[in-house]
């Protein structure tokens, strides 16, 4: 009997040794497992936060004069509401046209935006108002009007903020002004070949222009990337 007791207790003993080695060689590979689990995440985060940061600093990088304006639908990111609060004057509120124009036609809505703050002098313009609905200080073009609305699509015609200047184009609707800036650009300028800031203004806002008598041409370059810096850096930063 007392031998028995003594073949039971080591096999019992000899049982919960192997239990317990059991036990912990569990709760060892457990421990590991969440280890590598925990490290895999912190290398997911910490790679997500390097591809943000990367990106933060691609659409942060400063616009220069030779900047492509040209924008496939799907690069841009940005939402009407991220533009709008950092538009200001008669501008403020536009921020969805400028970027839903952005997108139909490809093209950066910053630059949209800041072609509409240069011409207006961010909406304190006389062409903003009505009759001209005008945002991009458009001149009278009925031949592009009817190519970029339709022929059916009513046109309210040209007119003058003096008698004997400059006939401006009329618009039914500010967002119309918009819509036609960005066709306008895409089907004379970028299917052209002029993609840059700097080949715009050659044709869009020449120096020595007929109707630029004060030389404010001389400076669109300059004014367009600044004002495209300004909006970007309070955007992105």
């Amino acid at each position: 009997m007392k031998h028995m007791n003594r073949l039971t207790l080591s096999f019992l003993l000899q049982f919960g040794l192997l239990f317990v080695l059991l036990t912990n060689t569990a709760f060892s590979n457990m421990n590991v497992a969440e280890e590598k689990h925990v490290q895999l995440n912190f290398l997911i985060e910490l790679e997500q936060k390097d591809m943000n940061e990367l990106q933060k600093m691609i659409k942060s990088k400063k616009t220069t004069s030779n900047d492509n304006i040209q924008k496939k639908k799907e690069e841009i990111h940005l939402s009407g509401n991220d533009l709008d609060q950092h538009l200001k004057g008669d501008l403020k509120g536009l921020g969805r046209e400028f970027v839903q124009a952005g997108k139909e036609h490809e093209i950066d809505p910053i630059f949209l935006a800041a072609l509409a703050a240069q011409e207006t002098g961010w909406g304190d313009s006389l062409l903003m108002e009505s009759p001209w609905n005008n945002v991009g200080g458009i001149t009278c073009m009925p031949e592009n009007y009817e190519k970029v609305f339709g022929k059916n699509y009513p046109n309210p015609g040209c007119e003058e903020t003096v008698t004997g200047g400059t006939k401006w184009q009329k618009f039914l609707s500010i967002e119309d002004s918009i819509k036609f800036k960005a066709a306008y650009l895409k089907l004379n300028y970028l299917e052209n070949g002029s993609k840059t800031i700097e080949e715009i203004q050659k044709n869009y806002a020449p120096s020595n222009a007929s109707n630029d008598q004060t030389g404010l041409n001389d400076y669109w370059i300059d004014n367009i990337v600044s004002i495209m810096n300004h909006v970007k850096r309070n955007i992105y930063s």
